[in-house]
């Protein structure tokens, strides 16, 4: 675990880094920030337009009493690819292009389901909630009025 942590952390960036120099060596300054800028839009927009089209997928298998399964990691898988688009880096935009693609997602959510078969459940329950306004107060019971008080008929020294 900590080797993955490691090249997580550690090596990706450095692998970034040396690619960009390479590439800004090999296309020139301006190509490679039009490509990284021009990436980091397209994440954007893709995390954008992606957000509502999951919601909808996921509202209408629960309303057919599906399991949405698929919706949620198509849905976790585009926004890793807007994600990695909107990173900085050429690996992590080859990485978000690929995502994008609906084939590449298939096959990542095969090998993420065959690694977690069997270790968690998944229960979907439909219930029918009523949502009714809040009844006003009875008008034949008195208002009720707060505060302090104090008998001044008691108090003799207070008297003229």
């Amino acid at each position: 675990m900590r080797l993955a942590l490691l090249l997580i952390f550690v090596a990706y960036p450095l692998l970034e880094l040396a690619l960009l120099i390479r590439a800004g060596q090999s296309w020139g300054f301006w190509p490679v920030l039009g490509v990284i800028i021009g990436t980091g839009l397209l994440g954007a927009a893709v995390l954008r337009r992606q957000g509502f089209k999951v919601a909808e997928k996921l509202s209408e298998d629960l309303n057919a009493g599906r399991a949405p399964i698929a919706p949620l990691a198509d849905g976790g898988l585009v926004f890793a690819a807007g994600a990695f688009l909107m990173s900085p880096g050429l690996i992590g935009d080859a990485l978000g292009l690929l995502l994008l693609l609906p084939p590449v997602r298939v096959l990542v959510r095969r090998a993420l389901a065959a690694r977690l078969d069997g270790s968690s459940t998944f229960e979907v329950r439909r219930t029918n909630m009523r949502w009714r306004r809040r009844q006003p107060p009875k008008q034949d019971e008195p208002p009720v009025i707060e505060g302090e008080w104090e008998r001044l008929d008691d108090d003799k020294e207070n008297r003229p």
